[in-house]
């Protein structure tokens, strides 16, 4: 086990993993500063793509209201990620999405709108009723009041009826329903969410 630490931050320590479990437990451990570079180059588990989509596997049946940071930095680094390699829009980014989507927030709307717009396939791929985890009104009206007039037309464009409908689909789990347990191995839960 090898201890790390950021300037002002406090150690944690790296140790190699096996299960999401062991994985999850790691990362909640790392101070919400150093999360991002935690998760880019320090992660217990490699290449960090795997790690990733591990972690999303995990949290989909392992989450709790105080692992939003962690799901915010995941989203970010996994548009950086596809931004990067051109490469679509995979069940890790939808998880993403639909994680911040079931936590509530709605600055987290931004984030998921983000993605959307990352590529074509994105934008297709995530279902716009991620964005509005209080309803399209609510949403339209903080992109409005955080300057993000894109998402606010975007939502206020799309029949709110819709939009409550497919949210209460999505809220249903249904589509990760058959996520592994958390205490399943690394490459298992990476595997199943970017099949």
């Amino acid at each position: 086990m090898a201890a790390t630490s950021m300037p002002g931050q406090e150690s944690w320590q790296v140790e190699r993993v096996t299960t999401g479990a062991d994985l999850l437990r790691e990362l909640r451990a790392v101070p919400e500063g150093a999360l991002p570079q935690t998760l880019r180059n320090r992660s217990s588990v490699s290449p960090p793509e795997v790690g990733r989509a591990a972690l999303v596997a995990c949290l989909l049946t392992s989450s709790s209201p105080a692992d939003a940071p962690l799901v915010r930095e995941l989203t970010r680094q996994e548009i950086a990620w596809v931004e990067a390699g051109d490469s679509g829009c995979g069940d890790v980014l939808l998880a993403c999405c639909w994680l911040l989507f079931m936590g509530g927030d709605l600055d987290d709307a931004s984030l998921v709108w983000a993605a959307k717009n990352v590529n074509f396939d994105a934008y297709c791929y995530i279902d716009s009723s991620l964005l509005v985890p209080q309803g399209a009104a609510a949403t339209a009206l903080r992109a409005r009041a955080r300057g993000l007039s894109d998402l606010a037309d975007h939502v206020d464009g799309l029949a709110a009826s819709e939009l409550q409908r497919m949210a209460d689909v999505w809220r249903s789990g249904d589509y990760f329903s058959g996520a592994p347990s958390a205490t399943a191995a690394v490459d298992e839960l990476a595997a199943w969410v970017r099949q």
